[in-house]
């Protein structure tokens, strides 16, 4: 249902009205508002706002769509997915950029060395992907962040490490010296995305509980190489994850000394429980 609701909001953002967008998806006008309402009861800040006889999409719609439309191309794409055979001498892992750089040394090292004849594949994506994949039979193990109330009887999960957010700003930044979160506000951001909703949306997550209003997210980038790029010759802000992220940028970004922390959340690893693990939570323990 609220897939269609999300097809439905696309078409108001194309069209501007209602009665177009019913027009254009081949509904009655009343069913665009109902769809409408179900999706804005959701959410705590408006979705669109009228101009005049337009309705005007806010940054809260254009992610909404930009996140459920992948979601929607993976569910469409179901029926034709077909589990790929299992090569013994191959090791697919799905990641998330972070956990590419943190784990891949380690996965080379355990999978390849001990047996030069074996391969290491390694794919980054967005959580919501990786775990669709690894469902299809297209990973044998993902490791990323565990969506809110992730549980699958066919998926066994272990938490592998933590992770500690910070916000980072080019140095010499006119907000380099902000204390709180506060006075941040009206900054422009930059970030990662889209991602699945819920566990790596920290900086909403940390303005949400305080009731401030959300971040102005200026810049999507496709990997944090671009992001901190863009940070470190401009006035934008950015959460990362993880400092082997920063890579080159490492000596001209700095973190920001704010009083309050963000969310932490945690890194796993998932595998089919189908299969005999290929991994396990053994290969990572301490050394992660």
């Amino acid at each position: 249902m609220y897939l269609r609701y999300l097809h439905y909001l696309q078409s108001v953002i194309d069209q501007g009205s209602f009665a177009r967008a019913a027009q254009a998806c081949g509904v009655s006008q009343p069913a665009i508002s109902q769809g409408m309402k179900a999706l804005q009861a959701q959410f705590d800040t408006p979705l669109l706002v009228r101009d005049g006889r337009r309705y005007v999409p806010t940054d809260l719609a254009r992610r909404v769509v930009a996140e459920g439309a992948p979601l929607a191309q993976r569910i469409d794409a179901l029926p034709q997915a077909r589990r790929a055979a299992v090569d013994p001498k191959r090791l697919r892992v799905g990641l998330t950029a972070s956990a590419a750089l943190v784990c891949g040394p380690l996965l080379y090292e355990t999978w390849c060395l001990p047996q030069p004849q074996r391969s290491l594949e390694m794919t980054t994506t967005d959580e919501g992907s990786l775990l669709t994949g690894l469902l299809h039979g297209s990973f044998d193990a993902v490791i990323a962040p565990r969506p809110r109330q992730f549980a699958h009887p066919d998926v066994v999960q272990w938490r592998l490490y933590e992770l500690q957010p910070q916000i980072y700003a080019r140095r010499r930044h006119p907000l380099a010296q902000a204390r709180s979160l506060a006075d941040l506000q009206g900054a422009g951001w930059g970030c990662v995305g889209p991602s699945v909703s819920g566990p790596v949306d920290v900086l909403t997550e940390a303005h949400r509980v305080r009731r401030m209003s959300a971040p102005r997210m200026a810049v999507r980038c496709p990997d944090f190489a671009s992001l901190l790029n863009l940070v470190v010759g401009s006035d934008l802000l950015a959460v990362v994850p993880h400092p082997a992220l920063l890579g080159a940028a490492a000596e001209q970004v700095a973190p920001l000394q704010l009083a309050e922390a963000l969310p932490l959340y945690g890194m796993w690893l998932f595998e089919r429980k189908a299969r005999k693990p290929r991994l396990g939570p053994e290969v990572f323990a301490g050394r992660v």
